[in-house]
């Protein structure tokens, strides 16, 4: 059995492998030949002031890769207030031997063949990977190929990864980046070459091409005055948008339709309200039914008609089928280049029928 760090995975892992390992794991997930575990969030009291405890656990099953993926993360989950506007916020308490806090998150891979776990790791980088490589994937399908302008709404962990899908499928002139702390912006731009910051969402957004949301925002970010023909926007959370950006919007996709948002098991007395929040949405409203990413790609769904048409991609809920896809890429690459900590597969398996 194979252990990996964050660090190896990413060594593996480029934004363009991720997205060409999804890509035919969403083709035939919609031709029925992938299988996919809902992902289910059970929410309890902590005693973390103004906490929860979360544990969020996904899983994916693709016979073509003979993989199977589980994918959990045991979080305690706060919603502090960030520029006046409710964010979802992990805390890092798990001790670390450094004396700082660190996250809990795994993804655990198995053999379809054998039944046997074939590789452990940290979900961190895999996580923000397969998210940007879904948002390429529908921008590489979606977006007008003259499309010149990004504007990034977001400059944490996940907008690196958007920032990267989006440069591998279409070649902009000019990336515009906001948040609303000075501070963050600044940091995004020492990692990431050949962008401007802008100091007002206005600034950003004015003229451009495409708007790519990535925050951890509860309400929306999108202002659905800014859309305009021949845009193509996208979000990695339902609630970065709402009902009046779709109404706005030609053609919409989403990530999965078969589960519109994760399933929240609330422990009674929890004071968690986003789980109160997220039975209303547009997710939830009567009509509202978008076709998904799988049915983009293999043509079941049709995409951009014209230029004119102003697209969104909807990254409503993750799914375990992503880390099923690249995971196999990373499990293979892995075995190729020898990299990664081998531990005894009789630690992981028994000798008494279960």
């Amino acid at each position: 059995m194979l252990v990996l760090s964050n660090d190896e995975v990413a060594r593996l892992l480029s934004i363009e492998e991720c997205m060409a390992a999804l890509e035919p794991m969403y083709r035939d997930y919609a031709k029925g030949e992938a299988l996919l575990s809902p992902r289910v969030d059970n929410i309890a009291p902590s005693s973390h002031p103004g906490g929860y405890y979360g544990f969020k656990h996904m899983g994916g099953t693709w016979p073509a890769r003979r993989i199977q993926a589980l994918r959990i993360n045991s979080d305690t989950v706060t919603h502090p207030l960030v520029a006046g506007k409710p964010r979802r916020v992990k805390q890092p308490l798990a001790p670390g031997r450094d004396g700082k806090g660190r996250w809990v998150g795994l993804v655990l891979l198995f053999s379809t063949q054998t039944g046997a776990l074939l590789a452990m790791f940290p979900d961190g980088v895999m996580q923000r990977m397969r998210v940007g490589a879904a948002s390429g994937l529908a921008l590489k399908y979606l977006a007008r190929e003259d499309a010149a302008t990004l504007a990034l709404i977001g400059t944490g962990w996940q907008a690196g990864a958007q920032l990267m899908a989006a440069r591998a499928v279409r070649r902009f002139k000019e990336v515009r980046v906001f948040s609303p702390r000075a501070e963050s912006r600044a940091a995004f731009a020492s990692q990431y070459e050949n962008i401007t910051l802008s100091d007002s969402v206005e600034t950003c957004v004015k003229g451009a091409d495409v708007i790519l949301a990535a925050t951890s925002s509860m309400v929306r970010v999108i202002d659905p005055q800014w859309l305009r023909p021949g845009m193509h926007i996208g979000c990695i959370k339902s609630q970065e948008i709402d009902g009046e950006v779709l109404e706005r919007c030609d053609r919409v996709f989403v990530h999965n339709r078969q589960q519109a948002k994760q399933i929240n098991n609330v422990m009674p007395g929890t004071p968690h309200a986003a789980a109160k929040a997220e039975e209303h949405g547009w997710w939830k409203e009567p009509g509202r039914s978008y076709p998904d990413l799988g049915e983009l790609l293999t043509g079941k769904a049709p995409a951009r008609r014209d230029d004119a048409e102003i697209t969104c991609f909807a990254n409503n809920v993750g799914t375990g089928l992503q880390f099923a896809a690249a995971g196999a890429a990373v499990l293979e690459k892995a075995r190729e280049l020898r990299i990664g900590t081998e531990l005894p597969d009789d630690w992981f398996s028994e000798d008494v029928h279960p």
